[in-house]
């Protein structure tokens, strides 16, 4: 019976052991993504502090404050997930600490039964009646050696029961210093629910002051919107062209040489394939910033009727940084925009990616470029502030970059 208990226990210490490793990774993860988070809260901190320096208030600025407040959102979003998990691993270890207890005093109270019947049936003089009455030596021997072992079982039952009493009182100190960890973390979402509030009235003043220069905005949005509809327009052009080239390309290869034309055709599928499997898995092509304006249509943040149009992502990055190459490539396009400034198109089979207001350019029209390798300085607009833009394409077809590069958490 005492066994049978004993095996339960172990059992029940197994599934406790399990649990605690469920939830140790739980708080390991989100534990990871808030030191993430905080990172980006303070690289874009960082950026807006280098227009507040020079006292310029502009779009750039609203929309970096945007990501810090959305970024803060998330960080809380975090602490709240911390705290859950960590009320699940306090109720977990109380229910284990309970279930546990319970369990010891009953082996306890059996053990000790165990304890009263030896001292009543197993004293010094019935175990010498108990070996002396054995009818032949070889009994002797087994009676001998059948006490021993009832010793020894009870010897290592009493050790098990030590080990996991001192068990407990582990869990039990564990279970404390989640309780201690719980109240910070309580505080902390408290206090960053306070910087949050401080964060929406800088952006909402803000808001005011720009649009107490609305028509300035609106004529800079419309002057961005005309930019892009440009900038798309060379792009479709120059990759419309270059699938063009491809196909004559293939087709001398073909008339030429049919392997060789299997193999280069062979070569565009595989890396096509290729960049199409790093969906969501592509670096980004800053190496530190932020998103400050996303892909598609979407609302102006301060002027009402008013849409931007976006072909592609806005990334604002420290001044000085380069464009970045998201996957390896060969350059089959570069162009200068008044409005956009340096362009350069990467080609990954029947995938490009566009990386436009660049300052300078530093590879050359035919280079292999490699998945993150320079690819030219990023342009400092006059309010101090430095971007990248950048598009992905399939073939003639813009998609989201957004869903292509890493999420930052």
């Amino acid at each position: 019976m005492l066994k049978h208990k004993l095996q339960i226990l172990f059992f029940t210490l197994f599934i406790v052991m399990s649990n605690n490793a469920l939830f140790s990774q739980a708080k390991a993860n989100l534990q990871k993504k808030y030191n993430s988070i905080l990172k980006d809260i303070k690289g874009i901190e960082s950026l807006i502090e280098e227009t507040e320096n020079k006292k310029i208030q502009s779009l750039s600025q609203l929309n970096s404050l945007s990501a810090k407040i959305n970024s803060r959102k998330t960080l809380i979003g975090n602490i709240s997930e911390q705290i859950i998990v960590l009320d699940k691993s306090i109720n977990n270890k109380k229910t284990q600490v309970n279930s546990l207890n319970s369990d010891i005093d009953k082996l306890k109270d059996d053990y000790a039964k165990m304890v009263y019947y030896s001292y009543k049936n197993l004293n010094t003089t019935s175990t010498i009646s108990f070996l002396l009455s054995a009818e032949t030596f070889n009994q002797a021997l087994r009676r001998l050696n059948y006490l021993k072992y009832y010793a020894k079982g009870r010897q290592i039952q009493a050790e098990h029961l030590k080990e996991t009493i001192a068990g407990i009182e582990v869990k039990v100190q564990k279970l404390e210093y989640e309780k201690e960890l719980k109240q910070k973390l309580l505080n902390e979402e408290e206090q960053q629910r306070k910087i949050l509030v401080t964060e929406k009235l800088q952006k909402d003043n803000l808001v005011v002051k720009l649009q107490n220069d609305s028509q300035k905005l609106k004529d800079q949005i419309a002057k961005k919107n005309q930019s892009a509809l440009v900038l798309n327009n060379q792009i479709q052009k120059m990759i419309k062209e270059e699938i063009l080239a491809a196909e004559t390309k293939a087709k001398k290869h073909k008339e030429k040489n049919s392997a060789e034309a299997a193999e280069f055709e062979k070569k565009e599928i595989k890396l096509s394939s290729d960049f199409a499997s790093n969906k969501g898995k592509l670096p980004w092509p800053v190496s530190t910033g932020h998103i400050i304006e996303r892909f598609g249509k979407h609302p102006h943040p301060t002027l009402s009727n008013v849409t931007i149009s976006n072909n592609g992502i806005d990334i604002r990055t420290e001044n000085g940084q380069y464009a970045l190459a998201i996957f390896d490539g060969v350059v089959v396009n570069s162009f200068y925009l008044p409005t956009t400034q340096n362009s350069i198109i990467v080609k990954h089979g029947e995938y490009f990616t566009v990386y436009s207001n660049l300052k300078t350019v530093i590879v050359n029209l035919g280079d292999q470029v490699k998945i993150g390798q320079k690819l030219g300085l990023a342009y400092t607009a006059t309010d101090n502030t430095s971007k990248v833009h950048l598009e992905v394409w399939k073939s003639t077809t813009k998609l989201n970059p957004e869903v292509w590069i890493k999420a930052k958490r």
